[in-house]
């Protein structure tokens, strides 16, 4: 993964600009099968060579426009790697800070091989890279548990969220994920999810200013929530043209597994606009779509269009919140809920969507 710096050096001109970030692959492919490199599924929305030389061309570079043209040229990874062959070259992703997850994808004649890596970038810093994993729980006090017990766990875990003292809930816990770990938020990238950057000063200017001039913020942080006593392990969001609209999500690691994948608990919900307040020392909030159901069926939908689906249900927990009297999250917003969380298991090899198969723990109403 080049640097902002190494790369300008590399092509003559700054690709950081332009919100373009390279990463280079080298392949030696030893098989006896010829690979078609398939660069979207290393970032859906990747720039074309021909797209970047056209952004890195500037009159007031002369002659200069030429040998970066050339560069470019010859830079992108082969679409074809030959078998017994060994090919190397750049891919231009979106850029990103702190670390950056993604995928390596070819297909042969037979099957699609994917390859998944996480590189720490130069930069602005993520949430998530604060969070040792490894301490969350000492060691021999995670419990291995079988499906029955996992439903009766999840069911008997608190409604919601909480504030930093526990004695006042927040948001409702209405998803669970059961992944391999750090794997897990594969799905969530593919599909467009960012990590989160941290609350410190400068990302509170950066949303404050967003929020004044109504512009995007895709790392924009996410407000601390608590559960099992500290705050979440992982945000992703789904931002969208203004800092003021995303879905966005909290997960926290629980301390049992299932069959050697962990279980994510966590909330999901949308925001729909976002207020100035005194509750909080960075004087900024979002307000959420009462209808958190509907955020739980949209993350549902998301997943199971990345093919990482493997089963899916739904489980007690949660309980009813209805009008004309709903419950509220911490910032005084109401929720609508029939009290069901979402369990999605997630898991290789990919599969359709008829061949998901379903949990019968809980029917959702019409």
């Amino acid at each position: 993964m080049l640097t902002d710096d190494e790369s300008e050096r590399y092509f003559g001109a700054s690709l950081a600009d332009h919100g373009i970030q390279v990463v280079w692959l080298s392949v030696d492919n030893a098989s006896d099968l010829r690979l078609r490199f398939l660069p979207i599924v290393t970032d859906r929305n990747y720039f074309s060579a021909s797209e970047v030389e056209r952004l890195l061309r500037a009159w007031w570079r002369g002659s200069t426009n030429a040998s970066i043209a050339s560069v470019v040229a010859q830079a992108p990874m082969p679409d074809v790697i030959p078998k017994g062959r060994i090919a190397a070259g750049f891919v231009f992703t979106h850029r990103e800070g702190g670390l950056k997850l993604f995928e390596v994808g070819f297909e042969t004649d037979r099957q699609m091989l994917r390859f998944r890596f996480v590189l720490p970038v130069g930069g602005s810093s993520y949430a998530i890279e604060k969070v040792d994993f490894g301490s969350i729980y000492p060691p021999g006090t995670v419990e291995a548990v079988d499906l029955a017990t996992l439903r009766e766990k999840l069911a008997q875990l608190r409604c919601c969220t909480a504030n930093k003292a526990g004695n006042t809930n927040g948001d409702p816990l209405n998803i669970v994920v059961v992944g391999r770990g750090i794997d897990a938020l594969f799905a969530f990238i593919e599909r467009g999810w960012r990590l989160d950057e941290p609350f410190d000063l400068h990302s509170t200017y950066r949303t404050i200013r967003a929020f004044l001039f109504g512009s995007e913020y895709l790392n924009a942080p996410v407000s601390p929530l608590y559960v099992f006593g500290r705050p979440q392990d992982v945000a992703l969001q789904k931002a969208r043209d203004t800092v003021s609209l995303r879905n966005h999500l909290r997960l926290w690691l629980a301390p049992f597994t299932i069959d050697g994948l962990q279980v994510w608990v966590g909330q999901i919900s949308r925001d729909i606009g976002i207020k100035l307040t005194t509750q909080s020392w960075y004087l900024t909030t979002h307000v959420i779509s009462p209808e958190v159901d509907q955020d739980r069926f949209y993350l549902m939908q998301d997943l199971i269009l990345s093919g990482a689906v493997s089963r899916f249900g739904f489980v007690r927990g949660v309980g009813v919140s209805s009008m004309p009297d709903p419950r509220v999250n911490l910032t005084g917003e109401p929720y609508l809920t029939d009290g069901l969380r979402l369990v999605l298991f997630l898991n290789e090899p990919r599969r359709a969507f008829d061949q998901i198969d379903f949990l019968d723990w809980e029917t959702v109403s019409p």
